[in-house]
């Protein structure tokens, strides 16, 4: 069987490193379409919701219109505590899947990112079977489906990527672990793929995620966890996941026809993770916004701090002193609490958004226990804080560190949904690790980025891409930038499909009209 267009995410896959490795031979899938088919470069969230950027590619509709940006953690509107986004908070009916089959498209989708399965659906669908971000359930539709992908392939090896430790052996484990995901990832994708005659086929590789954030000090020698006596195979370790994928991708061009058009999207990339916005909290705390200006939150941040640090035997005894509730006790006594939104006390909150910092003001008629007016009070606590925030420096250096602060209607206008924070704030990538920073009115702030329940060595770039390969694409002929909300509107696009609801993205013309 074959597909009309096929739709490959490769989930925080580096897009310079795709073109390097491509043009050095390592990635002949990937040189093969950067010279036979079309490429651009996608404008992206990553500078101000970087947890928006699937959602975005697959609705085609704004961060700042959808408001899912921290699917782990995320604040809503009403509520005083943050937590996971709910399974009935994402509406299946915007995905671009999810359209071409009630426009009668025949569709097949294979772990799509932060997605959950549509009703009555044209095709098929498999849900986080394999993918980096674990965010909802693990199911199909229809529910024989998922049975049927275990009895043949078996399950992902791989189920969190960051539960390897940081011994060496750990991180072997992890990378075999990936290598035969994709392997399997792969096969589940051709059986898929060979049962139909589909119109759409959407899959996504969840493992290049995964080795940017766990192997990117084995790649860089910059980075100071690099290991230059580690294994080859480390040091390869993230080469070595693309070049599996790559393969992949291959088999899969050759399994869909001469018929089919093909877009293959990164994205986002991965690079050094330098950090910044673990210090937010700490500052807000000092600039006496927080619900306490001494205690509570700032010293469970220093305990967590030295748990981080401490020698492995100790580490038990200082995560069971900075317990739920002991510090809720000392939190109660000293006014301020774990969630500071249940504090009246609070005037501003950091809310945890990737790559960037985000800020909450505690405001009235808006949080269960506000303390900041709209208008006028609100819009100088802004200011004061966009100030202050510039204002902070790397003690080493004496540059500043943080590049921008965004207000939320200055980034989606006045309109944006009423979840997004209210400040986004970038850091410098270029001064290394961000772990200390100064001001005179905040003093010193000093909080570890790498602690070893998350032990990343890379974070997100906001290198975004799109090749586009196969049927009327013409070789040789860039495509102009565009933007990852573009995504959507461009698969509808080459569907046939026409989309009633607004999206805030317009169609790529990948081939060009007929004459």
């Amino acid at each position: 069987m074959s597909a009309r267009v096929i739709v490959v995410g490769l989930d925080a896959a580096e897009a310079t490193l795709v073109e390097q490795w491509a043009a050095e031979g390592r990635l002949p899938t990937m040189a093969r379409l950067i010279r036979e088919g079309r490429a651009c470069s996608l404008a992206n969230s990553l500078g101000t919701l970087p947890g928006a950027i699937w959602p975005e590619i697959t609705t085609g509709i704004s961060g700042g219109r959808m408001a899912l940006y921290y699917h782990p953690r995320q604040l809503h509107t009403g509520e005083a505590r943050m937590r996971p986004v709910r399974v009935n908070e994402v509406d299946p009916e915007y995905f671009f899947w999810t359209l071409a089959s009630r426009a009668g498209r025949r569709v097949a989708v294979v772990d799509p990112v932060q997605a959950v399965p549509a009703p009555a659906f044209n095709g098929i669908q498999l849900f986080e079977w394999g993918l980096h971000d674990r965010t909802f359930d693990i199911e199909s539709d229809p529910p024989g489906l998922l049975d049927e992908v275990r009895a043949r392939h078996g399950d992902h090896p791989i189920h969190s990527c960051d539960r390897h430790g940081r011994q060496r052996s750990g991180y072997e484990h992890l990378l075999d672990g990936l290598l035969t995901g994709v392997a399997r990832k792969t096969d589940v994708l051709l059986d898929l793929l060979q049962r139909d005659a589909w119109d759409l086929f959407v899959a996504t590789y969840g493992e290049t995620h995964c080795a940017g954030h766990q192997f990117w000090h084995f790649l860089d020698p910059r980075h100071p966890w690099h290991e230059p006596t580690a294994p080859v195979r480390l040091h390869n370790a993230m080469a070595s996941v693309y070049q599996a994928v790559d393969k992949g991708l291959g088999q899969l061009i050759d399994a869909a026809g001469p018929d089919a058009v093909l877009l293959v999207v990164a994205s986002h990339g991965m690079g050094p993770a330098t950090g910044g916005p673990q210090l937010l909290p700490e500052v807000l705390v000092r600039l006496g916004l927080g619900s306490s200006s001494h205690t509570g939150d700032s010293w469970l941040r220093r305990l967590k701090a030295k748990a981080s640090r401490a020698p492995t035997p100790m580490v038990p005894v200082l995560r069971a002193l900075a317990g739920i509730g002991f510090v809720k006790r000392l939190q109660a006594q000293s006014g301020a609490l774990l969630d500071p939104l249940e504090s009246p006390l609070t005037r501003a909150v950091a809310l945890r958004n990737n790559r960037c910092g985000a800020i909450r003001l505690n405001r009235t008629g808006r949080e269960p226990f506000g303390r900041v007016n709209a208008g006028d009070e609100a819009n100088a606590l802004m200011t004061e804080l966009r100030q202050e925030l510039l204002a902070l420096e790397d003690p080493a250096s004496r540059q500043p560190i943080v590049t921008e602060v965004i207000t939320a209607t200055d980034a989606f206008g006045a309109g944006h949904h009423p979840d997004v924070p209210d400040l986004m704030v970038s850091f410098r990538t270029d001064l290394g690790t961000l772990e200390v920073c100064c001001s005179p009115r905040v003093g010193r702030v000093e909080v570890p980025l790498y602690h070893p329940s998350l032990p990343r060595s890379g974070e997100h770039t906001p290198n975004s891409r799109l090749w586009a390969f196969g049927r009327g694409v013409t070789a040789g002929q860039p495509l102009p930038d565009a933007n990852v909300l573009d995504i959507a509107p461009t698969v509808l696009s080459l569907l046939d499909v026409h989309v009633a609801r607004r999206l805030d993205g317009s169609p790529i013309a990948i081939v060009p009209p007929a004459s």
